[in-house]
């Protein structure tokens, strides 16, 4: 038994043909018919149940489609590489192993671009999801290209402010390969994020943001910092970076290796 029908019922009265009395007893009945009955507000609260349902199991909205397409490293870009960021018996990667990346940003004047990037195939899914979530922040590159549009040159790279990834070169200060050379490494906005080793500080340019206390003080356009969203993106999909290295700083320098 529903716990509405517990409730007493009058009997409806019987309507008399004439007079006040009939008029009263219509209006009773109008009444009667109109209240809601158990039945009514059972349907009622079932409804109210079963919307309470269908939106809790409304599911999350889709995620935003990908921003950064991948490609083939295509014949007209692997022969500009070769002696330029890719060197025989060098131990680089083969072709097969590299791919090219269409990155989206915002340049330093908040204008849309396309860059293009040179990544190692393993982590290019992550790149491009990495760069989607970066450029749909507030936070400006001053510009995106391959290496090779500067002889390979790291150098004149960062001197140009440029933000790149794949070079097969030895690592800043050493000997050996850099996580760059797979193309597991990605340098962004040098300007504003310099190498800083002891007294050594590239590019030169930069060294008005070589220092810690510096660099909090600073409001500069693409600078990177620890509580920052580039930090914060590279972080979640399980990139290193080198603005926390203890011997020495990489303030533009993110890695999948560590290194």
């Amino acid at each position: 038994m529903h716990w509405l029908s517990r409730w007493p019922q009058a009997a409806a009265p019987r309507i008399p043909r004439r007079g006040w009395n009939r008029r009263f007893a219509l209006a009773y009945e109008t009444f009667e018919a109109q209240r809601p009955r158990a039945g009514s507000l059972a349907r009622r609260f079932g409804l109210a149940l079963a919307l309470l349902g269908a939106l809790s199991s409304v599911s999350a909205a889709p995620a935003a489609p990908p921003l950064t397409t991948q490609e083939p490293l295509s014949d007209t870009v692997w022969q500009r590489m070769a002696g330029r960021s890719w060197h025989a018996k060098a131990g680089c990667p083969n072709r097969a192993d590299l791919v090219l990346l269409r990155v989206p940003y915002h340049d330093f004047d908040g204008r849309e671009r396309i860059g293009q990037m040179i990544v190692g195939k393993a982590v290019a899914a992550t790149v491009g999801k990495i760069f989607d979530e970066i450029y749909r922040t507030d936070f400006r590159i001053f510009s995106i290209r391959p290496v090779d549009d500067f002889e390979g040159d790291d150098q004149a790279s960062m001197a140009a402010n440029n933000s790149s990834a794949f070079n097969c070169r030895a690592m800043t200060g050493g000997t050996g390969l850099s996580a760059h050379a797979q193309g597991l490494a990605i340098d962004i906005n040098p300007a504003q994020n310099p190498y800083v080793k002891g007294a050594k500080t590239e590019p030169a340019s930069a060294t008005a943001l070589d220092q810690p206390a510096e660099r909090a003080a600073a409001k500069d356009i693409g600078l990177i910092r620890p509580d920052g969203p580039v930090v914060a993106i590279f972080g979640k999909h399980g990139w290193k970076w080198g603005g926390t290295w203890t011997s020495l700083k990489d303030y533009q320098h993110f890695s999948s290796t560590g290194r």
